[in-house]
């Protein structure tokens, strides 16, 4: 099971992701993502992932897009807090690079608006 919670507030944008970030609940991850991503404008976006138990190779592909389109990753427990730290050293290293090679890219800023809504996703059963 996958909870997700999307908090706005003046400062910032919070998604709260709590549960396995695995299998059939990776797009209910995008979706939530790719609507914050519209309504945050120049805000940033945390996504707390302290309530997170369990994180496959696709849940990190996901947090890497995040990362990239500007998501800062918040974590709390030695398990997440590897998983966070690894994939921004690899975003560090990535945005270097890049850098380097055409010096970086300008992030979009669109109009905000304020709600909390939660999404959740209870696949019958997951695959990994």
């Amino acid at each position: 099971m996958l909870k997700i919670t999307v908090v706005k507030n003046g400062e910032e944008h919070r998604l709260i992701v709590e549960g396995k970030l695995t299998g059939p609940c990776i797009p209910a991850l995008e979706s939530a993502w790719n609507q914050v991503r519209q309504t945050a404008g120049s805000r940033p976006v945390l996504v707390d992932l302290s309530a997170v138990t369990l994180i496959n190779s696709k849940g990190e592909d996901v947090l890497r897009v995040m990362v990239a389109g500007g998501a800062r990753l918040a974590a709390r427990g030695l398990y997440c807090e590897f998983v966070v730290k690894e994939l921004m050293n690899e975003a560090r290293k990535t945005h270097a690079r890049q850098s380097k090679q055409n010096g970086g890219a300008a992030k979009d800023s669109n109009s905000t608006a304020e709600s909390d809504r939660v999404v959740q996703c209870s696949p019958e059963k997951e695959t990994k």
